[in-house]
């Protein structure tokens, strides 16, 4: 074998390479946002589902906060309010493509912070 060659077994998968593979996937992350953040970029084969695990807190006059999933390619979206706290919110029969989750808080000066997992699959 070539040395190249070797290289080119090795080479990281693109996020739609590795969820054909994995048949989806998941991922953790933290939160802490006054009005916005976003999660990194995953990939959801058509048909797929999106579970986002939320434990989160905040201060008593702030109970909710959204959570929409964004098609990265056509800006498509769809929210749903997750509850401060633990929640879990689904979305089914994905469109498919590349995805994130933005997170909006419905009450700006007051922060929500915890971890969040992203379950997807295909």
């Amino acid at each position: 074998m070539k040395d190249n060659q070797h290289e080119q077994l090795f080479m990281e998968l693109t996020a739609a390479e590795a969820a054909v593979v994995e048949g989806g996937g998941s991922f953790s992350e933290n939160v802490n946002f006054d009005s916005y953040e976003k999660t990194r970029e995953f990939y959801v084969q058509p048909g797929g589902t999106i579970k986002l695990t939320s434990n989160t807190k905040s201060a008593s006059s702030n109970s909710s906060f959204g959570a929409i999933i964004r098609n990265v390619d056509t800006n498509n979206s769809n929210g749903k309010i997750a509850s401060v706290g633990k929640d879990t919110t689904t979305w089914t029969d994905i469109r498919g493509g590349r995805y994130v989750i933005d997170f909006r808080d419905d009450k700006d000066g007051v922060f929500v912070t915890g971890d969040i997992r992203v379950d997807y699959t295909s």
